[in-house]
């Protein structure tokens, strides 16, 4: 008999299926596809974007906490690539040029 494959409608019912309500540095390390030692770094510095806390000397995180930092990436990301930086391509500033000077001429709707 084959096994039919589980659908979660949330990440939190996702993440809940396969870790326990507080994690180790080294699952959110395997869940965010992150270093351990780079989590351990970023909390130090109090620049870690998901919260902590700890349990004597073990760092934890809880499990609602991390699918809610899982959640908020996917709606950032999910607005498409963020604009290039640095100076316009001469291909951009001719459009906008251009773009501009229909404006101005009214021939642009």
């Amino acid at each position: 008999m084959t096994r039919k494959p589980q659908i979660f409608s949330t990440t939190l019912e996702y993440l809940s299926a396969r870790y326990p309500p507080t994690l180790s540095v080294d699952q959110v390390g395997e869940i965010t596809s992150e270093h351990p030692q780079t989590i351990r770094n970023m909390v130090s510095k109090g620049a870690y974007r998901i919260p902590s806390f700890k349990i004597g000397s073990k760092r934890v995180f809880w499990l609602s906490d991390v699918a809610a930092f899982l959640d908020e990436q996917r709606r950032t990301t999910a607005k498409g690539p963020r604009p290039r930086r640095g100076r316009p391509s001469k291909v951009e500033q001719l459009a906008k040029r251009m773009t501009a000077r229909a404006i101005d001429q009214g021939s642009y709707t």
